[in-house]
């Protein structure tokens, strides 16, 4: 490219200096012409003036014979003025053949002149007068005819010339004209192709950087030479690093890509700076999966969100410890999308990244660990509830059925008052109910194995309401009678259950229901089939005072009674029958007040029902 442009640079300057020289060496031409015709010009001038003047003294000579002759001084002027002329004539260089004419012609004007001399001093002798006259008529004939004949050849010499020099400048104009157009033309035509030996390998630099720019780094600079051969060779090397470079980069971000969506925890990139805390920037599926919301919701969202109002009362300090330094690992409670409530076990520290503070946190859903915790203390509980009954079995039961055995007979004779009498049937009465905590601490602590057999739910449920309505607590006034609502799916599949400990469970939620409302009420019975999961589901709800959201999660566990006489064994034993035959139960609080009992079990397959 070097060599190139050198190149185009010496043709320029060649161009430019072969050009003005000709254009030079023209001009100063032409004005010679000029100054030839010019002088030509002059010599015909001259010429005219010298035969002008020859015909003057010629008048001059003729006017001697008038009445009137010219004077003296007046021809003498004349002849002056002709011999001035004349020598005039020999000032300008002319060819020999004119010089020869000229020197005639001045010959013969000092004739003429000696003649007119001659012609002023004879004029007494009038025999020699005439004869000078007429020999000096003869000379300025003479004179005459030379210097028209001179003029005339000047005249044709100088239209010769004149056209000559007016060809010569014509084709001087048009050989300038095209040297004027050829010059920038030729300039042009060279500086275009050195032009386009710059623009083609920019071109292809330049559209090679736009696609590299939108990511491609597959491309490569072809057909380059000289030394933008080199720099493609160079812009090939940066992109073949830097495809290098980013195949590095994008494997490693896949991997914790993979690693970030793959985990079965949480994991939140959250904002450390001061104005933003907190702020989801980046959440894996797990987060979104685990709180009910999309990744891009999350990140439209603070971790406060997230948190109960307890726990978000605690994140500016847990902020403020990770800045110190501190990495932080605590249990808190965080909320679901529908306002669930979980467990979770977060562990959050400080990252630094471009001068910028964020913050790492993985949070692990602990429900299972805390149901396992809260299994493991309910099996403890059972353990020693068995233990307890046990005991109380061996040393209670014999002993209390030979006091409940004396205090019978007692109370069947005759001559006890009426009032002794009372007293002893109220302590058969307690007595009794010892015993039927007794039996409900050997069913909680041994509950007999479930027998298994085809069941249909619908009709258990009839079963055990039909029993139910005879109970005290169902049988009331009017003020405070409690309606019953049913909603049977008529189409329910059968179970697999055992239909006397479903009667006892159907049992204990109905007369719940019936102690959580005195005042009267309305009972809703309710079965359902939700075919996806394959499950039955059975609705126990009432109109009473329903159950504080603070005990809500211990309602189930051993001993736990709200009643001023509960035992805080029958829901206990509830849920335990109902884990026997596979099914769960869950309570929830209704808005209106109550509550609902929610049992589910698992219904019997096509082929099984077949079978």
């Amino acid at each position: 490219m070097k060599i190139k442009l050198i190149i185009f640079l010496s043709i320029s300057i060649l161009l430019a200096v072969v050009g003005g020289s000709y254009l030079l060496i023209m001009s100063e031409r032409r004005l010679a012409d000029f100054d030839y015709l010019i002088m030509l010009h002059e010599v015909e001038i001259l010429r005219n003036q010298l035969l002008l003047s020859v015909r003057t003294v010629e008048a001059d000579l003729y006017s001697q014979r008038s009445r009137i002759p010219a004077g003296v001084d007046e021809i003498v002027g004349h002849v002056s003025k002709m011999e001035s002329t004349m020598k005039s004539c020999f000032e300008c260089h002319h060819e020999e053949s004119v010089n020869a004419r000229l020197y005639d012609l001045d010959d013969q004007v000092g004739d003429f002149s000696h003649s007119l001399s001659r012609i002023l001093t004879l004029q007494a002798n009038s025999k020699r007068y005439q004869a000078e006259v007429e020999k000096a008529h003869i000379i300025a004939d003479s004179l005459v005819s030379k210097i028209n004949t001179m003029i005339i050849l000047t005249g044709t010499k100088l239209n010769e010339k004149t056209e000559i020099s007016l060809r010569n400048v014509a084709r001087t104009k048009l050989i300038m004209v095209v040297l004027v157009a050829a010059g920038p033309l030729m300039i042009a035509i060279l500086g275009l192709t050195a032009l386009a030996g710059f623009t083609k390998p920019i071109k292809v630099l330049l559209e090679a950087t736009r696609k590299m720019k939108t990511g491609n780094l597959d491309i490569r600079t072809a057909g380059l030479k000289n030394e933008f051969a080199e720099l493609g060779q160079a812009f090939d090397d940066m992109a073949i690093s830097l495809q290098k470079h980013t195949r590095i980069i994008e494997e490693s971000e896949q991997r914790y890509r993979h690693l970030f969506e793959s985990a079965a925890d949480a994991i939140f990139i959250l904002s450390a700076e001061e104005n933003t805390a907190g702020n989801i920037l980046q959440a894996n599926q797990a987060a979104a999966r685990m709180h009910g919301y999309t990744v891009e919701e999350l990140m439209t969202m603070n971790i406060r969100d997230l948190d109960t109002p307890e726990a978000a009362l605690g994140v500016p300090i847990r902020i403020d410890r990770m800045l110190r330094g501190e990495r932080i690992r605590t249990q808190i409670n965080h909320l679901k999308r529908d306002g669930t409530v979980f467990p979770v076990e977060v562990s959050a520290s400080i990252f630094e990244v471009g001068n910028k503070k964020y913050i790492l946190a993985i949070d692990r859903d602990i429900t299972e660990r805390k149901q396992t915790e809260n299994a493991l203390q309910r099996a403890q509980q059972i353990r020693v509830a068995g233990e307890m009954a046990t005991g109380l079995a061996h040393e209670i039961k014999n002993p209390l059925a030979g006091i409940k055995a004396a205090m019978e007979m007692l109370s069947r004779e005759t001559y006890f008052p009426e009032e002794d009498r009372m007293v002893l049937n109220k302590a058969i009465d307690e007595i009794k109910r010892i015993e039927y905590l007794m039996k409900s601490l050997l069913n909680f602590a041994r509950p007999p194995k479930p027998q298994l057999v085809r069941t249909d739910v619908n009709a258990v449920l009839e079963t055990v309401l039909g029993s139910v309505l005879k109970d005290p607590a169902y049988a009331r006034d009017a003020s405070r009678a409690i309606d019953i609502q049913k909603n049977y799916d008529l189409h329910l599949p059968a179970v697999m259950a055992d239909p006397m400990q479903l009667q006892q469970i159907f049992m204990n939620l109905l007369l719940n229901a019936a102690d959580a409302m005195p005042g009267g009420g309305t009972l809703a019975l309710e079965t359902m089939f939700d075919r996806g999961p394959g499950m039955l589901q059975i609705k126990i709800s009432d109109t009473g005072t329903g159950v504080d959201a603070a005990v809500i999660n211990n309602i189930f566990q051993p001993f736990f009674t709200t009643k001023a006489k509960g035992t805080g064994l029958g829901l206990a034993i509830t849920k335990r029958l109902v884990e026997e035959n596979d099914g769960q139960i869950s309570i929830e609080s209704k808005a209106n007040g109550g509550a609902m009992f929610i049992i589910t079990l698992p219904a019997l397959q096509e082929g099984e029902l077949q079978a």
